[in-house]
């Protein structure tokens, strides 16, 4: 017996098993159950949504001898020869190949002769938007006022290529795409009926690459058989497919998000090696951010691109799909795809608007840093209770006291040398002057002057008796300004700095802060003393009570 293609066989012969299209089928049965048959329908949609097999079952359905019903039965003499082609009362006509005026004048011609065995004579004229003007008019009129005894059922991918004066005679029915989980569940029955083992994965891969069509994941999982046999994973479908993996994906996404050009490039030439093409590369890439842009948005179930998610803002996502859009329509009218393709991955990281997209978002993430500590700082108790092993390098109270007695005209003055700490003169102090350049003078009193780091290891660096002995002479080499030092974290300094200011505007000229853990701490040692060795030893043998007497 030949062999027969899973999307033939396994073609729906009732509405039940239909696919999606629930409102249409919902419609067509209403109207089988009421006697309430139009002449003409038009279904309309994108391939493989169910037009031409809706057609067939209701053709079936109006003819069936157990009408009234929502159901061809598929057991009567007229459902099975409907089935098998050999009752003639249902016409398919392709008017791709039959589209001129001389065979729709001969279908006119014959419309008018009953049906052989049916109730109805049922023409479904398929691709129907390839007809001509000519032919078109010729239709007209036996679509407005065809017998009692026919109905039309046009089908058609491009309904805006269908005149008005038809569109206005017809019943139209919209199919739309089918939802992934519809064609998931038409896959597994599929397998099960075929004996194949395919894994949860390998499903979603080929429901994703049909985009909606089930005619086409039916045919890509026949595909997928022929190359993989009964067993069937993940990457067999990419490789029949030609499409990316969700893992190759996923790290040229990380490679382009952390800037690595020379990564990307040799995941792009490995994409290439595996005969992957520039244009699916493209397309896949931009259904990923899509998905994330869709996870990031809304709250989905189970996230496909969860490790990666939060490293992609919004104006990322937004100027990565915009340079891939334009690579799609450059790559149309060009022979050098790989070349437009490289470029568009090195914009994607070297652009001037990656580089502010960069800046904003670390501006967000500190105004985030600074909402949150000034939320801590609202709700920390009165008190910082500290640990009796650990002792505060720097405390609120430091920094307030610097605060409360800035001297702008010293802070104008230290800061005029602070551009040539990087290169200062005095070999056994350059270390410390270039750890110096890093922070940021913030306030100086008489005393003490504030610094601010980024990081607290540079804090506490700093801080330490030795260093900050040699940070001071570099200060008061030339004349003396200073006697001390603190540092904190930038963050910190942000949120102190803001409370400040708002208690100093509600006139408060000596701002008291409130108290805060500014997370610079050093380790104590355990200050209790060691006992000697033999009063332990005397202890132990003689018990707690043993008496121990100097001599």
């Amino acid at each position: 017996m030949a062999y027969v293609a899973l999307y033939r066989a396994y073609r729906p012969r009732a509405f039940s098993e239909v696919s999606g299209q629930k409102v249409i089928i919902k419609t067509l049965q209403n109207a089988l159950l009421h006697d309430k048959i139009a002449h003409a329908y038009l279904f309309s949609g994108p391939r493989g949504t169910g037009k031409t097999s809706i057609a067939k079952i209701f053709a079936k359905a109006v003819n069936c001898t157990l009408q009234p019903s929502i159901e061809p039965c598929n057991e009567c003499d007229i459902c099975k020869g409907i089935d098998n082609g050999n009752i003639p009362d249902v016409i398919e006509i392709d008017a791709a190949s039959n589209n001129g005026v001389d065979e729709i004048r001969d279908l006119r011609d014959k419309v008018k002769y009953m049906p052989s065995v049916g109730r109805y004579k049922v023409y479904i004229i398929d691709e129907v938007h390839m007809l001509t003007p000519g032919a078109f008019n010729a239709l007209l009129k036996t679509l407005e006022e065809p017998p009692k005894h026919v109905i039309f059922i046009l089908a058609t991918t491009e309904v805006h290529k269908i005149p008005p004066t038809i569109l206005s005679r017809c019943q139209r029915f919209d199919f739309k795409n089918i939802e992934t989980n519809d064609i998931i569940e038409k896959l597994k029955q599929i397998a099960l009926k075929e004996n194949i083992k395919i894994s949860d994965e390998a499903i979603y891969a080929v429901a994703e690459n049909a985009e909606g069509g089930l005619r086409d994941a039916i045919s890509l999982l026949d595909q997928s058989i022929s190359y993989s046999g009964d067993s069937i994973t993940e990457e067999d479908v990419h490789q029949v497919s030609g499409s990316v993996s969700k893992k190759a994906i996923t790290a040229l996404l990380t490679a382009i998000s952390n800037k690595e050009i020379s990564s990307s490039m040799i995941l792009l030439k490995d994409l290439l090696a595996e005969g992957k093409e520039i244009s699916r590369i493209a397309n896949d890439l931009i259904l990923a951010l899509r998905d994330i842009l869709i996870e990031k948005t809304t709250k989905v179930e189970h996230s496909k691109y969860k490790e990666i998610l939060s490293v992609f803002s919004f104006d990322r996502i937004y100027f990565y799909l915009e340079i891939l859009n334009q690579l799609q329509i450059d790559m149309k009218t060009t022979h050098q795809k790989r070349a437009y393709m490289e470029l568009a991955l090195i914009k994607m990281m070297e652009h001037q608007t990656a580089k502010y997209i960069d800046f904003d978002a670390t501006i967000q993430d500190l105004k985030n840093s600074v909402s949150e500590l000034k939320q801590q700082m609202k709700v920390q108790p009165k008190q910082v209770v500290q640990q009796s092993n650990r002792k505060a390098l720097v405390t609120i109270k430091e920094v307030e006291t610097v605060l409360n007695g800035n001297d702008k005209e010293k802070k104008a003055k230290l800061l005029t040398g602070w551009d040539h700490l990087k290169n200062y003169p005095k070999s056994h102090l350059k270390m410390v002057a270039y750890l110096l350049s890093q922070g940021e003078l913030e306030a100086v009193s008489d005393q003490t002057m504030l610094i601010v780091y980024d990081d607290i290891n540079l804090c506490k660096r700093i801080l330490e008796p030795e260093t900050k002995k040699m940070a001071l002479e570099v200060f008061n080499s030339k004349s003396h300004l200073v006697d001390d030092i603190i540092a904190i974290l930038k963050t910190d300094w942000l949120v102190i700095k803001e409370v400040y200011v708002d208690l100093w505007k509600k006139g408060s000229k000596k701002p008291k802060l409130p108290p805060y853990d500014l997370k610079l701490y050093i380790e104590l040692e355990n200050e209790e003393k060691k006992e000697p060795e033999i009063i332990s030893l005397a202890k132990e043998y003689f018990g707690d009570k043993a008496i121990v007497k100097e001599q």
